[in-house]
């Protein structure tokens, strides 16, 4: 499986898409066939805004941005601002989106958007001596809730992204 993923397209906005233990369902790997291109796949994903019922989408039709040319919508939900036109076409348009309670909402910093890391909880900021994250996002979204209480793929989850340009981690975080 290995080989077959360092031939599938990279993603600037989410490097992490193919490391299943980092982040949680954001693609399918079994055998399917691509309701864009009719190619058979893999990989792929499942989840894309748009009007159609979409169960398969190769990893290539995403990264081109064709299924949104065939399609309509896009693949994130929603985003913090980055007034680039190219960067907004670049993450909504050919970038997979991330499993979130409520949809995801990608976060920026320095005029870009952040790369998203995975899935966290307390236990693995507190293993990468983040934790002061979850107190700066409380902070900032004025949320109340137990630190201890955010966990990998609960509710409350975290979702870990890092500026591309200062290198700063920032967290969001969902409830369902």
């Amino acid at each position: 499986m290995e080989s077959k993923i360092s031939k599938l397209p990279k993603f600037k906005y989410h490097p992490n898409i193919y490391d299943t233990d980092k982040v949680l369902d954001a693609v399918t790997f079994g055998e399917n066939t691509c309701q864009c291109c009719g190619n058979k796949t893999e990989v792929y994903v499942t989840t894309m805004y748009c009007r159609e019922r979409i169960e398969c989408i190769c990893m290539e039709c995403v990264a081109s941005g064709k299924a949104v040319e065939k399609f309509g919508g896009g693949f994130v939900q929603d985003a913090e601002k980055a007034l680039d036109k190219e960067k907004i076409d670049e993450l909504f348009k050919r970038t997979p989106g991330y499993v979130s309670w409520q949809g995801e909402n990608w976060l920026a910093c320095c005029d870009d958007y952040c790369e998203y890391l995975g899935d966290v909880g307390y236990a693995e900021l507190e293993e990468m001596n983040l934790i002061h994250l979850i107190d700066e996002f409380k902070e900032e979204e004025d949320a109340d809730f137990d630190n201890e209480d955010l966990e990998k793929g609960g509710s409350p989850a975290g979702y870990l992204f890092r500026c591309l340009h200062c290198g700063k981690y920032r967290l969001n975080v969902d409830f369902d």
